[in-house]
């Protein structure tokens, strides 16, 4: 049996193992054959967008979950997936209207309102934004990023006090977060400086 003659699901799982290996050219290139040979894999399109997530290739990625919504308007990861290669591709309105989707459908997921919190921040909704980071470390408050971005908002709408201790919470849940440490203490510094 020749590599073409074997099941799709054979195929798809191979692009598991590849992109699992981290050879992502090398899942893209046979995710993107499997999708000309079936329009109809919704998997196949979501693990496209996947790989070409991995590569950078934002605009890929969105293309890849269009066609997967074309499938099923309601399949979470690819709504995920565009609402993110949206954000990637500084589209921040179209992505906060994906999020908006994504939360209707998992009102209750931490990341998606993270996600969305975030989004809404970038377009400027402030209180929107806060009220999704509010409610995405209520249900999990052990969120180092949504207490991040929370701190950040609250911080860029003139909360020292509040975004100081967002802050410090999540650097102590994830003290690794990219640049927490110098906001930390610029903000340490503004408070002490102001009392």
């Amino acid at each position: 049996m020749s590599v073409s003659e074997l099941p799709d699901e054979v195929h798809k799982q191979r692009a598991k193992d590849l992109l699992n290996r981290g050879r992502l050219e090398d899942a893209r290139e046979l995710l993107s054959g499997l999708c000309r040979e079936d329009q109809t894999d919704i998997e196949i399109w979501s693990l496209l967008g996947t790989a070409n997530g991995y590569l950078g290739r934002f605009e890929d990625v969105a293309s890849a979950c269009r066609k997967a919504l074309e499938i099923d308007p309601d399949y979470l990861p690819a709504l995920n997936g565009l609402a993110s290669a949206l954000t990637a591709l500084g589209q921040h309105e179209e992505a906060a209207v994906q999020f908006e989707r994504l939360l209707q459908r998992a009102p209750d997921n931490p990341a998606v309102l993270n996600n969305y919190g975030h989004s809404l921040f970038l377009v400027g909704r402030l209180e929107n934004a806060r009220k999704a980071l509010e409610d995405a470390v209520s249900i999990q408050p052990h969120y180092a990023e949504a207490h991040y971005n929370l701190a950040i908002l609250l911080e860029q709408t003139d909360q020292p006090v509040e975004a100081l201790r967002e802050y410090e919470q999540a650097i102590e849940l994830k003290p690794g977060l990219p640049g927490i440490n110098d906001s930390l203490e610029r903000l340490r510094n503004s408070v002490k400086g102001s009392a």
